[in-house]
């Protein structure tokens, strides 16, 4: 892995999405160098493992997608999801980022933070049936209140048309007195897993 810190961000950016776009053995020793930098050794390792698991973090300042930011998890802090946005999946930017996470891995660098439980449980092969998915899971304002109208005791005409022109767009059923639980969870689960 080689960057050339004269470089711009982005360029720089460019150089790390390239090397994880190509096939190789991922398991391999790894080399760093730090083109116009003297560091050598561990120190350039842990400084790619780092840049890598902040872009990954916070994202990228390339603009991919007419975004601004490029940002691969989206939501609230201890409850990041995967961004949803046709840019990011055609790119195969998540299969990039999934060889990046075991790449630093491998390594011994730092980790991603702030990831919700239910994604961490399905990154380590867990059924995403069986993910506990929370309300603060859902990165869409908007969505989050429709659904949350479900935990109300009691919904009035307009809430339940609300919650009925979700569920009906997501091809699910209208609420109804004893479907209110599973609509919520199944609605919750789309909302979430849709990223």
């Amino acid at each position: 892995m080689k960057m050339d810190v004269r470089d711009s961000e982005e360029d720089r950016e460019r150089e790390l999405l390239l090397f994880y776009k190509q096939q190789q053995e991922w398991a391999c020793p790894l080399h760093c160098t730090l083109v116009g930098d003297v560091a050598i050794g561990e120190g350039v390792m842990r400084y790619f493992m780092t840049t890598i698991i902040s872009k990954l973090q916070f994202g990228f300042s390339l603009d991919l997608g007419g975004m601004g930011r490029t940002l691969l998890f989206e939501g609230e802090p201890d409850h990041l999801v995967p961004a949803a946005s046709e840019a990011l999946i055609e790119s195969n930017l998540f299969r990039v980022a999934g060889r990046m996470l075991a790449h630093t891995f491998l390594h011994d660098g730092p980790h991603v933070t702030g990831l919700s439980p239910a994604v961490i449980h399905v990154l380590f092969n867990g059924d995403p049936e069986m993910a506990t998915v929370v309300t603060e899971d859902c990165p869409d304002l908007h969505i989050r209140s429709i659904i949350e109208l479900l935990e109300h005791e009691e919904l009035t005409p307009e809430q339940k048309d609300t919650v009925s022109d979700l569920s009906m767009s997501w091809v699910l059923p209208a609420v109804t007195k004893t479907n209110r639980r599973w609509l919520h969870n199944k609605l919750l689960l789309h909302a979430v897993s849709s990223k």
